[in-house]
């Protein structure tokens, strides 16, 4: 029942993949005449912290040049960067998670307001108020309550994705499963197989290790495509686009390669399974 396992553990590992979070700028609410400027120190703060807090091998954290540079300048979601319209703009640039903040005053005090948004459901994962009389008051405010929120973005994916224990608990009862319902019926093909020669089996063996090469290849391309990706976020300002587009296009590449391999690779791998319980 190996050939099993094997299938179990290859779709578990197509669920782990680099998530991104998109850190949209702190902007004045409603007619204020603040300047946006006033305001940079707050928005790299949020950027410093979910750096920080979330792990740089498992999210790609986007600013605001990030995301100007994925949107066309006329698009809708573009104009809508200035007003913060999260969700859209975290679903045109395909952004798992975004965050975004207002500045608004009222009675003599300056009020921040911080979402962090799921992109593809809109729901509000999280949210805090704060008030200060001055906008270093609102950086410290950040300092003490950004953290909490981008560890719900940890805990949302910790939900979502079971723990490697359970993982293996998985597959051992679904191995034992299989064994009590299939194991003698599969065993007892083999064995005739083998016994009359069956050029099947050989067959089937040719199906089982051509799918677990083109999977195991298909490992190499994704760990390739999170290099590419990390390289690609991390250039410095200075680079010059076609530097960003040429990364951009390798990791796109690598990533469209290795979605191929483990599709193929899976379904001829299953062929083979197939072959050996059927023949």
């Amino acid at each position: 029942m190996n050939y099993f396992k094997v299938l179990i553990f290859l779709f578990t590992s197509l669920a782990h993949a680099v998530s991104t979070v998109a850190v949209l700028e702190v902007v004045p609410s409603g007619d204020m005449s603040l300047k946006l400027s006033k305001y940079y120190n707050l928005t790299d703060e949020l950027w410093t912290i979910a750096g920080n807090t979330l792990s740089q091998r498992n999210y790609t954290i986007l600013t605001r040049d990030n995301i100007l540079s994925m949107l066309p300048p006329d698009s809708e979601e573009a104009k809508c960067l200035a007003k913060s319209c999260a969700v859209d703009i975290g679903r045109a640039i395909g952004a798992e998670y975004v965050m975004q903040g207002f500045v608004n005053e009222f009675g003599g005090m300056l009020i921040l307001t911080v979402e962090l948004y799921e992109s593809i459901s809109g729901h509000l994962l999280g949210s805090f108020v704060t008030e200060s009389v001055n906008v270093m008051g609102l950086l410290k405010a950040i300092r003490d309550k950004a953290p909490d929120l981008f560890a719900r973005i940890n805990s949302k994916a910790t939900e979502q994705k079971p723990e490697p224990e359970s993982v293996i608990s998985l597959v051992e009862e679904v191995d034992s499963e299989l064994d009590n319902k299939l194991g003698q019926k599969i065993d007892t093909q083999i064995e005739s197989v083998e016994k009359k020669g069956n050029a099947s089996f050989w067959v089937a063996l040719g199906f089982d290790l051509v799918g677990v090469g083109l999977v195991a290849y298909g490992f190499v391309k994704n760990a390739e495509a999170k290099d590419l990706h990390y390289d690609y976020w991390n250039l410095p300002r200075a680079s010059s686009q076609d530097e960003f587009d040429r990364l951009w296009e390798k990791a796109d590449d690598a990533r469209s390669m290795r979605n191929k391999l483990y599709i193929v690779g899976s379904l001829v791998l299953a062929t083979g399974i197939g072959v050996h319980i059927c023949f």
